[in-house]
């Protein structure tokens, strides 16, 4: 199953074409994002959004956003103007996901709680507007103090 995630900074700003048959929308933009090692080189990388994805791209994310963007990572060979043969790497767009300045992932359901909890007026109403999640940091395996076999 081809599945990424990076978290990534916008490069340059996404573009909006059509394709000619349906209209459906294409939007294209460049990311950066770190490598594995302090020491490794940051790489660049096409992002591809088709349809409500490329919409919202086009919309929402401005250059220097941080993101997390969800998808499928494909080759492109393309040739060069001398000719030769040159393989690029694209991201296909299936989710992409905006970083709180503190660092945590807002999902669109959260940003729309938070955003509405600032509108409410007592604190019992914003407490029941905003969903907090727990992480369960429980071990896969119980931890038994005799050996199982």
């Amino acid at each position: 199953m081809n599945h990424c995630l990076i978290q990534a900074v916008i490069n340059t700003a996404p573009q909006m074409r059509y394709t000619k048959e349906s209209k459906t929308a294409i939007a294209e933009m460049m990311v950066n994002f770190k490598g594995l090692r302090d020491e490794d080189p940051s790489r660049e990388l096409k992002v591809l959004g088709w349809g409500t994805i490329a919409k919202e791209m086009v919309e929402e994310l401005k250059i220097g956003q941080n993101i997390v963007v969800e998808g499928r990572l494909r080759m492109n060979s393309v040739t060069r103007q001398d000719g030769t043969k040159e393989k690029q790497t694209e991201l296909t767009a299936s989710r992409i996901h905006h970083i709180s300045p503190a660092g945590g992932i807002a999902s669109e359901k959260e940003e729309n709680n938070i955003s509405d909890s600032k509108e409410s007026n007592s604190p019992e109403e914003k407490s029941d507007n905003i969903e907090t999640s727990q992480w369960d940091s429980s071990p896969l395996v119980p931890e038994v103090d005799e050996i199982p076999f």
